[in-house]
């Protein structure tokens, strides 16, 4: 059963967003949420990165990548296995607020832009405090990585958070806060693992497209001969 049909069918009332006649294709439920879009930028960021590390004494600071792969959206299956350097996100609990009691907000500029007849509706804005896990060889590898989230995330001008557009997400924009850090040093140091943390908030809006269909209103006009007493009437649409 669609979509569709299946809001007909169970919700009470039959009420719910996207009603609208002629009516649209058919939509599947979304396969990723505002977060997984907004981590998924953040992680191809991170991969774009040009990193540095102290050279030996007297040389200049050695640059490298971290690729894609090894950027990880959630916690590594097995940590043992990761080629170093990598960074992983560890997820939290997160908050989604929704603004208001009322109804979604419509996004009017919105229409159209996605798709014909249709349009946003913010729905809330997602929020969650993560924590990016850096993983290293050597003290000089997770103290730069460390070094270079906190750097970049703080290089906005008109904000004191890295803000990220989402063009797989209805050219959205996520927003990355630095909150704390922290150096781990554990029982895996004497096997040359090296982890720090790093706190930061994510905020995201939420928003779903929906059809929508404007009014087209109508104008009657009826014209009356007064001396052959009959009259002819005709009805146009002001606009296609």
């Amino acid at each position: 059963m669609g979509l569709f049909d299946a809001l007909k069918t169970y919700l009470a009332g039959a009420d719910f967003f996207g009603r609208a006649n002629p009516r649209g294709k058919e939509r599947t439920l979304p396969a990723y949420d505002a977060r997984t879009h907004a981590l998924t930028r953040f992680a191809d960021f991170l991969a774009a990165l040009e990193w540095s590390r102290p050279g030996n004494i007297g040389a200049p600071p050695v640059s490298y990548v971290i690729p894609r792969e090894d950027i990880h959206l959630d916690q590594p299956d097995d940590p043992t296995s990761l080629n170093f350097p990598s960074i992983a996100f560890m997820p939290a609990r997160g908050q989604h607020d929704q603004y208001v009691l009322g109804p979604s907000r419509v996004i009017e500029e919105s229409y159209g832009v996605y798709g014909r007849c249709t349009v946003l509706l913010l729905q809330g804005e997602y929020i969650e405090p993560f924590m990016v896990e850096a993983w290293g060889s050597h003290i000089a590898d997770r103290r730069s990585i460390l070094a270079g989230i906190e750097a970049v995330l703080r290089m906005n001008q008109r904000s004191n958070a890295l803000q990220l557009s989402l063009p797989d997400y209805y050219d959205r924009v996520a927003s990355f806060s630095l909150l704390d850090s922290q150096y781990i040093d554990d029982p895996d140091v004497v096997r040359g693992r090296r982890r720090g943390q790093v706190a930061l908030e994510l905020r995201v809006p939420e928003v779903v497209l929906v059809d929508a269909v404007t009014m087209r209103p109508r104008l009657c006009v009826e014209v009356v001969d007064e001396l052959r007493q009959d009259a002819a009437s005709t009805c146009k649409h002001p606009g296609p």
